[in-house]
């Protein structure tokens, strides 16, 4: 373990949170994508920063987005530190499921999300015409992100904003409170999904006093074999354990495919290149799990740039990505 990281030694699913870091706290809690009993048991972190502005005090800053079954352990947390929750920071268009119940549960928070697929979903749709959730919620779309710049000195934010997914759908879980069958076929279920065709929000953070990276929804989550192991036998001979690459080339969600899509891209990814990084995660690794960790911002960048070159992401022009991105399988005919 790298002294200036995050420890995640003493995570549990059965703390009500761990202190991970001066200043930085996680909640845990299991969670299955599409609530279905059939998909692998994923962490569903929430990261708590104590931050301070000069408008709001020292206070507390959520990211990520779990279910709401863990209000009453940010609850604790307040109470125990003496400070307040005053902005959640969804994770992005993955994670907004529970949205209404964390609204619900900190009337006094302002909320940052997603402008690209959540308003187009029936979950944001339904919350958006709330007034008074409406007016809480601040809408971002880019890689910068305007509304948590007044933070960067201890946590930055960064909206990847050029991958795609399925849009919503009748058959899909709509909220966290209205839930398709738990126990349904995964394979007739995943069949119905239509095309990757809808732009998303990953937002990563980064950490600057213990230089951590947490990334999001635009790489494979990081999955244990316990993990794993908790799902349907079909999806055990199709997953990957300790899979640390991106989506670019994935079914789904998937990377652009465009010149111009990918050079954005890449560009932003040059961004997240020239920080100081010494350990990677995410919000969904098991319990007690870095993907990575650093002795150098050296050691970062040669691994984390070999990484990005398989799917040629970590040249910033974007010409490598663009080509992986439209190569044919189909043989050259002279």
């Amino acid at each position: 373990q790298n002294k200036t990281t995050m420890d995640f030694s003493k995570e549990s699913y059965d703390a009500t949170y761990t202190k991970v870091a001066e200043g930085v706290y996680v909640i845990s809690s299991t969670h299955r994508p599409h609530h279905k009993d059939s998909m692998p048991e994923l962490n569903n972190r929430a990261f708590l920063f104590e931050v301070e502005t000069k408008n709001d005090g020292k206070h507390l800053l959520m990211s990520g987005m779990p279910g709401s079954k863990v209000v009453d352990n940010v609850k604790q947390l307040e109470k125990d530190i003496g400070l307040a929750v005053k902005v959640i920071v969804t994770s992005g268009d993955f994670h907004h499921m529970s949205m209404k119940g964390w609204l619900d549960a900190f009337p006094d928070a302002t909320f940052v999300h997603s402008d690209l697929k959540f308003p187009t979903t029936r979950n944001g749709k339904e919350i958006l015409s709330n007034e008074a959730y409406k007016k809480r919620i601040v809408l971002e779309k880019g890689f910068e992100i305007p509304s948590l710049e007044k933070y960067s000195d201890t946590v930055r934010f960064f909206g990847f904003n050029q991958f795609f997914v399925y849009a919503d759908a009748p058959f899909m879980t709509a909220s966290e409170s209205n839930q398709t069958k738990k126990g349904q076929n995964i394979l007739a279920y995943m069949s119905k999904i239509g095309p990757c065709d809808q732009p998303f929000l990953a937002i990563w953070a980064y950490h600057v006093p213990t230089k951590q990276l947490l990334i999001e929804h635009n790489f494979m989550p990081y999955m244990h074999k316990k993990q794993i192991a908790k799902a349907s036998s079909v999806l055990r001979m199709m997953m990957k354990t300790n899979d640390f690459s991106s989506c670019a080339n994935e079914k789904m969600p998937n990377g652009p495919k465009s010149k111009e899509g990918c050079k954005i891209h890449c560009e932003q990814m040059a961004q997240i290149l020239a920080l100081d990084v010494r350990a990677i995660n995410d919000y969904h690794t098991y319990t007690g799990e870095q993907i990575r960790t650093y002795e150098s911002k050296d050691d970062f960048v040669k691994d984390f740039s070999g990484v990005l070159k398989k799917t040629g992401e970590d040249d910033p022009t974007g010409e490598k990505m663009f080509a992986k991105q439209n190569a044919s399988s189909m043989c050259t005919i002279l």
